[in-house]
């Protein structure tokens, strides 16, 4: 017998028992319409409601190599924003979880993992999806996300503030430190030598003092003068250097210590809203029709198979009695 053959005859077999036990498969079918009606009910399956928003993210300044997107995805993941939640919105009491005994915080994460999901779409937006059996509640939720990812990012952006604030303010105090020793030895150095503008004068008296030198005019003041300028000119331009080149630090020190003071005082939004969380007026899941579908298929493929079996089993339980 070829294959295509023996597959017609398991068809037309098939068929048989169908037909044959066609009457409780009836039977069967209607009952699973009932059954997947009285399941899908509420009060066996608690109807969810789901709340959402899109957000795109805005002020966050990066870390490493994660996009702002990526940032604020652990932002909004992170733990600081899922205590705050619970604790403001009382989620140990809403989710009947046991805040004494047993794993009261890995219940929570568990529970708050099932009914929150936080990610980013094709167009580098976030998308928060909040499951609740309480629209209000799946709401407030969403919108509680939103505002303690906030917070997190201003603690974030003012705590890093204040570091990079006490390191400028350190760089600044020690710059003055160079600043004021250079100033002291440079004023030390002009009242003993005279020289106040090393470029300018020795300009000048170079051409007096070997015009005089020429003519034999030279006196005991330009003889002085002559190696001060020769001996402490150098030094005086290295101190100028040093005064110079301190001030410009420390100017620049100064300014970055207050845009520091100023980034930790601000308060931001992270966030620029697409579509606010809303209080949804109908449920999510379950789907009532899909549930019906899908437990009324399973049950008519049981009863077949069940059907099929038995017959199987009769047929060889004769076949052994003869």
């Amino acid at each position: 017998m070829s294959q295509s053959e023996s597959g017609q005859l398991s068809t037309i077999i098939l068929l048989r028992i169908i037909k044959k036990w066609q009457k409780q498969i009836i039977i069967c079918f209607f009952a699973s319409i009932a059954a997947g009606f009285i399941i899908s009910l509420p009060i066996f399956m608690t109807p969810m409601f789901k709340s959402s928003a899109v957000l795109y993210p805005s002020n966050l300044s990066p870390y490493s190599k994660e996009t702002p997107t990526e940032q604020m995805v652990q932002l909004f993941n992170s733990e600081d924003v899922r205590d705050s939640l619970v604790k403001k919105l009382h989620l140990f009491k809403h989710y009947r979880i046991d805040s004494i005994n047993g794993y009261p915080r890995y219940e929570m994460m568990k529970k708050l993992n099932e009914n929150i999901s936080v990610s980013k779409n094709q167009y580098e937006a976030i998308e928060i999806n909040v499951y609740d059996k309480d629209p209000k509640m799946a709401q407030r939720i969403c919108q509680g996300m939103i505002d303690f990812m906030n917070i997190k990012g201003i603690s974030l952006i003012h705590s890093r503030a204040i570091v990079i604030a006490e390191l400028n303010k350190k760089a600044m105090e020690n710059e003055k430190h160079i600043l004021d020793s250079a100033e002291s030895v440079l004023t030390t150095l002009r009242d003993s030598s005279g020289i106040t503008d090393f470029e300018s004068q020795i300009e000048g008296f170079s051409r007096e003092y070997y015009r005089a030198l020429a003519s034999g005019n030279v006196n005991a003041n330009m003889t002085k003068a002559h190696k001060n300028l020769t001996t402490k000119g150098a030094e005086f331009m290295t101190l100028k250097e040093v005064v110079r080149n301190s001030r410009d630090a420390y100017t620049s020190y100064q300014k970055n210590y207050e845009a520091a003071l100023v980034d930790s005082k601000k308060e931001l939004d992270f966030h620029n809203m697409v579509s606010p969380p809303l209080v949804p007026e109908k449920k999510d899941s379950p789907k009532r029709a899909i549930v019906m579908i899908l437990f009324t298929l399973s049950t008519m493929l049981i009863a077949i198979v069940t059907a099929v079996y038995i017959e199987q089993y009769r047929d060889k339980l004769k076949s052994q009695l003869q």
